[in-house]
């Protein structure tokens, strides 16, 4: 038995390391143009450690680099699941007056998206219905911590063809309402301290139970609460794969076709409902026709293989 919530909210998570998006030149002194990281360092890196301290967050690591006075700083990095050591000796930046190692780091990122469930027994959450995925490198982002946060909608983009729609708003960093944990291929889950997420629990439905034909998809992307709207359930794959694409959905909703032209990004985990049980979340949206998505069946997100 789990709650179904279909409440929007803002999604921070800061990565396990700092990463890596890519490497580039630095102006160095007498008109030179230095690449310092060239053959050490590469997008999808997990910068860990530098000169034996833990990096928490980007700043630490800028600041370690400004203050080598261009000696060698020492990395430990994650690279295709493996740790090893390198070094990297920065250059004196004349365009910024200062040492850089000519490389593009990342330390967090935000989003909006839509929470599926709430477990009450345990206190538990799962929301999205698909990893997060960095935009530069194409990785499952690997986290060390996150929150789920309040945020206040400001507009609704329309999907259009070949263009996904998208929820835009303003993500309250410190309305803090729940605790990511994991970041996996089935969606992202974690705890809540208090019951901000209750509501009437449903009996969770096994792939078997579902069939093709009417159901409901839960969202607040109105803004005043929310709200059930009439979507089809057209096919139901025997594996849905690693994107987990269980099940193609059209919105039948005129109400929703209206707002938003159809599934616009964000609202990605919004619980299905069919026949009184949660069945499953909205992952994924057709390019070529907004009105038509994807949709992973609750069992597998529930129980992710990964």
């Amino acid at each position: 038995m789990l709650v179904p919530v279909g409440k929007t909210v803002g999604v921070t998570m800061d990565t396990a390391g700092l990463l890596v998006l890519g490497t580039g030149s630095v102006d160095g002194e007498s008109n030179g143009i230095c690449t310092p990281c060239k053959g050490i360092l590469q997008a999808g890196d997990l910068l860990l450690e530098a000169n034996g301290k833990p990096l928490e967050n980007k700043e630490m690591f800028i600041e370690t680099v400004e203050k080598s006075e261009g000696k060698s700083v020492s990395l430990r990095l994650q690279r295709d699941g493996r740790e090893k050591k390198v070094s990297v000796k920065p250059v004196f930046s004349t365009a910024d007056g200062t040492y850089k190692i000519g490389a593009w780091i990342r330390d967090s990122i935000q989003g909006i998206g839509t929470v599926t469930y709430y477990d009450p027994t345990e206190q538990t959450f799962g929301a999205l219905g698909h990893g997060v995925y960095d935009a530069d490198t194409g990785e499952l982002m690997e986290i060390r911590e996150g929150s789920l946060t309040a945020v206040e909608l400001t507009e609704i983009i329309k999907g259009q063809k070949g263009k996904a729609g998208e929820l835009t708003g303003k993500i309250g960093l410190q309305e803090k309402i729940a605790h990511i944990r994991k970041n996996t291929e089935a969606g992202i889950f974690g705890s809540v301290d208090t019951a901000v997420f209750d509501g009437k629990a449903l009996p969770v439905a096994a792939k078997k139970e579902i069939r093709k034909g009417d159901a409901a998809m839960l969202s607040d992307l109105e803004g005043d609460g929310v709200k059930a709207y009439t979507i089809e359930i057209e096919t139901i794959q025997k594996s849905g794969g690693r994107d987990h694409k269980d099940m193609t959905i059209r919105i039948t909703d005129e109400r929703l076709l209206k707002l938003a032209g159809g599934i616009v990004q964000g609202t990605s985990g919004s619980p299905i409902i069919q026949d009184g049980k949660l069945i499953g979340a909205v992952t994924h949206v057709m390019l070529h026709q907004p009105e038509k998505g994807y949709g992973i069946c609750i069992e597998n997100m529930v129980c992710p293989e990964s």
